[in-house]
């Protein structure tokens, strides 16, 4: 099934792993991109997409810190779009030709103001920031224009990012990079909370860790408004799920945005299908919400 659900609409896949990678390129999205623990190991996978015929981008590290600058250049050397996360590689990529730059939702476009003075910094796209609920994900795109809005609907939230390694802590005598033997490579972790939920940790190039929510955060419910506001592209984005669960996840979607099912069966799906079930989130409009006045 081709992951472009309609002439109108597109679906981006956000992979990290190999075995995602698998059944996304047979998903067919509109693009893929990686954000994979070893950027190194980016390249073989970004040729396997390219030679899908899919459109390829690559994902940042949530933080640079002075010193990483080889990072910025390998992820440029890639050769395809980057997904900018921190505010610092926008503003050293800026100059990069053919506006080949997506700012996540780290860069805080929480209002018009903000999305514009990023959108001037050379961004093709930008993702809403995960402060604002559904009705005022669709009200931002109404101020700057959908055709700059790339909405995720569907993740695990983002929950903290920290310099502290649960693979070092748990799975190593070593207490660096240098030492540690790279247990974040060869095994998968979570963090078991109270209630028996478990929440994805998740390393990057840096030896950071990003815990994630234990649910999927998914926008099924408003689908239909954000198309309405005029978005046409919409991310999944997905952190321990298998390959099955990403293939049945992304046809969810591609049903819904067709047409061939609506949004409330599309609702009623997407539990069954992630791994530890969704939630509305951050995304939930309260019962009698209204929205005040756009700044721009």
């Amino acid at each position: 099934m081709a992951g472009r659900a309609s002439c109108l609409t597109a679906l981006h896949l956000l992979v990290r792993t190999p075995v995602q990678l698998d059944a996304a390129i047979e998903f067919r999205p509109a693009t893929i991109t990686l954000d994979y623990l070893d950027l190194y190991g980016l390249k073989p996978s970004l040729e396997r997409v390219r030679a899908a015929g899919i459109l390829p981008r690559v994902a940042s590290p949530r933080v640079l810190k002075p010193g990483e600058k080889r990072i910025a250049d390998f992820l440029v050397s890639c050769d395809c779009p980057i997904l900018v996360r921190p505010a610092g590689l926008l503003c050293a990529l800026r100059e990069m030709a053919q506006r080949r730059l997506i700012g996540d939702f780290s860069l805080n476009a929480a209002n018009a103001l903000t999305a514009a003075e990023l959108l001037d910094m050379g961004l093709a796209a930008l993702t809403p920031a995960h402060d604002l609920n559904a009705e005022q994900v669709a009200d931002l795109a109404r101020a700057v224009g959908p055709e700059w809005i790339e909405a995720v609907a569907y993740q695990h939230l983002p929950v903290f990012h920290t310099e502290h390694c649960v693979f070092c802590r748990f799975l190593s005598k070593g207490t660096s990079y240098r030492d540690c033997g790279r247990p974040c490579e060869k095994h998968r972790v979570a963090l078991r909370d109270p209630a028996g939920r478990e929440h994805p940790v998740m390393a990057d190039v840096g030896c950071r860790n990003t815990v994630f929510g234990a649910e999927a955060q998914q926008a099924a419910k408003h689908l239909d408004a954000w198309r309405a506001a005029g978005i046409a592209h919409f991310r999944l984005e997905f952190a321990h799920e298998s390959a099955v669960e990403v293939a049945e996840v992304a046809s969810a979607f591609a049903d819904a945005l067709a047409g061939r099912s609506t949004a409330r069966e599309l609702a009623a799906r997407l539990p069954c299908l992630a791994p530890q079930g969704v939630t509305e989130g951050s995304l939930f409009v309260p019962e009698g919400y209204k929205a005040l006045p756009v700044l721009q």
